[in-house]
């Protein structure tokens, strides 16, 4: 009947969009678009433990990381017996900076760093690895990265500065969230954190 065949072009018209839709999807997911799950208190309050954020994998690709950037990475742990785990952190030396850690802070070639709106305000940004007044000058090809929460950040203070080409990914933004807040300690939907962007 000609509706049959009519239906069929349709059936398989259908399936091929949504084999197209499927291969794109999938591209984008591995070269593209990646989304994960932050599970640690150390990019507080910028990133909040149960919070799950898109990053782009092709930032870097396109540009130079900044000072300020926050970037996700790929590190040896050696609190887990040396794996390569995924890490986010925020950029706070780049190539040819020297850094001085002080009870005030950290100051980047004389000038003090900022402290990111939204991090978590340190008494002391210093942890026990790192004496005050610590003078050091980031190397080629490497950056010195602190987590905001810098009284509770495992980084760069303790394993040194990480290579540029460890750097895997710009976070975007925050598509999920669900955890605890200061309004209610159950943990809950956080609401007002989803789409907010990550800077």
């Amino acid at each position: 009947m000609p509706g049959s065949g009519l239906e069929n072009t349709r059936l398989r018209d259908i399936g091929v969009t949504a084999l197209y839709a499927i291969i794109v999807a999938l591209l984008l997911r591995i070269f593209v678009l990646g989304a994960y799950e932050i599970p640690s208190h150390s990019m507080e309050e910028t990133l909040l433990p149960g919070d799950y954020i898109v990053v782009s994998k092709i930032t870097f690709d396109l540009r130079d990381v900044h000072r300020g950037d926050v970037v996700v990475f790929k590190h040896w742990d050696s609190l887990q017996d040396k794996r390569e785990e995924l890490f986010i952190k925020r950029v706070v030396g780049i190539p040819g900076d020297t850094l001085v850690f002080t009870p005030d802070g950290i100051v980047v070639n004389g000038t003090p760093l900022p402290t990111p709106p939204e991090a978590k305000i340190p008494t002391s940004p210093l942890l026990p690895t790192m004496k005050s007044n610590t003078r050091m000058i980031v190397g080629n090809d490497s950056v010195f990265v602190v987590g905001d929460n810098r009284r509770n950040s495992y980084d760069s203070r303790y394993w040194g500065a990480v290579a540029l080409s460890e750097i895997t990914a710009s976070p975007l933004f925050i598509y999920w969230s669900q955890g605890p807040s200061e309004s209610n300690p159950l943990p809950h939907i956080r609401w007002e954190r989803m789409f907010r962007a990550i800077h």
